[in-house]
This record gives structure tokens, sequence and C-alpha cells, in this order.
């Protein structure tokens, strides 16, 4: 359909689902357990209180049986889980469904374009996968991304302002600065309600997003921003994340809503490795915001007042906390394996 009026995008704590897709694809690796007790926790944290799941799966995987492997079932969450979780059968292509669903906008739903974060990995279906849920959950839809590749990690809003880094857009779409910038203020000078922001952030180390923002910011309400930071200079992204501070500040300068920003430390303890020894792309940032819950990723470092700290910045929250070192093997957290929903 032709948009006709501005679109606004919806903020996570209107919505009542979270999209995922089960990790049956990494039954090989060695953190498939851990995987696991990832989805598990999360499933159990959304359904108990009273939220949707939907659970996308491959053809023949049989999930009641894989959660067994960690001595669970759904059951032990709810007897009447049943009520909570849509069980739907799609052969993905990876388990990041923040990039490849939808964006939730106030009329409906917007499609984005996914090339696999600019070819980098095979993405035949999981650039389907909007069509597929169209056929299940019907609404209104349009093409306003029809021209351009953004991810939805590389989206964050408000009900009033949309935040984006330009690096990845830039990369996934191989065109220069100057074409990304003019198509995005045609974008949403045509097509959204609202201001909105770009910064210019290269990617944390071992980020293979080229650099999404949800890592980097997130909104804490209209006004307020959440951004990652260090103090600590033999932290691996201490140049860019001061960069990111400074960026920051002149944004607020330049913006007609938000008027502040919170520094998330994040010390050398909060560096995580794999079994290699290679740094893997950790934030508190990248934390899941579904109606009155906060679920934040921690790592195994991460200290009792790390915690308090981040309860602290919600005090009319539910907050909880998933330990996520499984989900950065692969590069992500759980931002990026959730997708937000209304049904």
């Amino acid at each position: 359909k032709i948009l006709m009026v501005k679109e606004k995008f919806i903020i996570d704590s209107d919505t009542n689902c979270l999209l995922l897709a089960w990790p049956s694809i990494y039954r090989k690796k060695i953190f498939w357990r851990d995987l696991i007790k990832i989805y598990y926790k999360l499933i159990s944290i959304i359904i108990s209180n009273g939220y949707h799941i939907i659970l996308i799966h491959h053809e023949n995987v049989n999930i009641e049986n894989e959660i067994e492997l960690i001595d669970k079932k759904f059951s032990d969450i709810n007897s009447n889980y049943k009520s909570n979780i849509s069980f739907h059968e799609y052969d993905f292509d990876d388990i990041w469904i923040r990039d490849y669903g939808p964006k939730l906008t106030k009329s409906g739903i917007a499609r984005l374009i996914f090339n696999g974060y600019g070819e980098k990995y095979f993405h035949k279906n999981d650039s389907l996968f909007f069509n597929y849920l169209m056929q299940k959950y019907p609404r209104n839809n349009n093409d306003m991304f029809n021209n351009i590749v953004i991810e939805g990690g590389n989206i964050i809003n408000s009900s009033k302002d949309c935040i984006l880094n330009i690096n990845p857009i830039i990369m996934h779409n191989q065109l220069s600065s100057n074409s990304i910038k003019n198509k995005t203020k045609e974008l949403f000078e045509q097509y959204m309600d609202g201001d909105y922001h770009l910064i210019d952030i290269q990617e944390l180390t071992g980020d293979d997003t080229d650099g999404h923002i949800d890592n980097l910011v997130r909104f804490k309400n209209d006004t307020t921003l959440l951004y990652m930071s260090t103090n600590e200079k033999d932290h691996p992204d201490y140049e860019l994340l001061k960069n990111l501070e400074k960026q920051l500040g002149k944004l607020i300068k330049n913006s007609n809503n938000i008027n502040d920003m919170i520094p998330i430390d994040h010390n050398y303890q909060d560096v995580v490795r794999n079994r290699n020894g290679s740094i893997l792309p950790f934030s508190y940032l990248n934390f899941i915001m579904i109606g009155d819950l906060i679920i934040f990723p921690v790592n195994l470092n991460t200290d009792i007042q790390k915690k308090k700290d981040l309860e602290e910045l919600f005090p009319d929250k539910n907050i909880y906390f998933i330990e996520s070192s499984a989900l950065l093997n692969e590069f992500g957290s759980l931002h990026c394996c959730s997708n937000n929903f209304v049904i």
C-alpha cells in the first residue's frame, strides 16, 4: 500500500510479544546447551509475566525434546504455556530475527530489506521471512525501506525520535556517505513523523554487523539516552566509545526532545572472549524491553553492584538478567536474537 500519512515506530514497552528463532542450527556447536539455557530462560521470563512468544523453528525440530537436554520442560514454567507460545515452522537461515524481522509502526508494520549484512552470509530465506509472517499475522504494511538496507538492530526509537548509525548503512548498501544521507533524509522526511538523527561510529571489536546501534545507544525514555562507555584505556573500544560520547553530546545539543545521556560503564572485566581468545561484542545496551520488563545481558564477570546500577536505571520496570556469553559466540546478544511484536 502507498503510505498516505506519516508513520511512527512503536516503542518496545508498548509491545506484548517477542519473536524468537529457535537456535537449533547451532546444535553441533560446543555452546549448544548454553544457547538452550539462554532461550529457555528468556521464554520463561516472557510467558511467566503474561506476555507472548512467537517461536519460529525448522522442520522436524522438536523443541520440547531439545530443552530436555538441560533437564527442563515448558510445563515447568506454566502448565498452560501453550496459550503463551505460538509455534511456527520456517526454514530461516540465522537466528538474528531483529534484523530480518518486521519493524512495527503505529499503522501496522514496515518491511525491512535484508541482504546478509552486505552479502556476508546466505540470507535468501531470511529475506523472505517478512512475507511468511504477514501470512500468519496479516496487517497493514508498507515499503518505506524499499530502496535502502537498514536492519532492525540499527534502528532505535523513542516515541519522538529515531537514531541510526550510518556506518552499517554505508557498508551494507555499498554507497557513499552522501548517498546514504540523502536516502535517509528522503525516507524519514517523506514517511516518518518525528525527528531522526545519524551517528557515525565504527563497529565494536568482534562485531560483524559493522556497528549496529543497539550495542551502542538505547533510549531510556523520550528525553534520555543510555550509551556504552568506558574510562579504562585498556578496554579495546576505549577510543571508539569516547568518540561515541562526543557525537551524542552534539546530537543532544541539536535535539528538540533529547536532553540527557547516561553512561553505562564497561570495564575491562566486561571484555568477553571466546575459547580461542578472540574478543566478542559484549554490551549491556543490548537489552530487551517489552511491556514492563527489561532483560539485560550479563557476562560471567558481571558483579552484584553492576546489576544494582542497571536496576536503578529503570525503577518502574521488572528487571531480569541473563548470562549471554553463548550468544556472543555468534556475534549477537539478547536484543539481536529477538524482535518485538504485537498480537
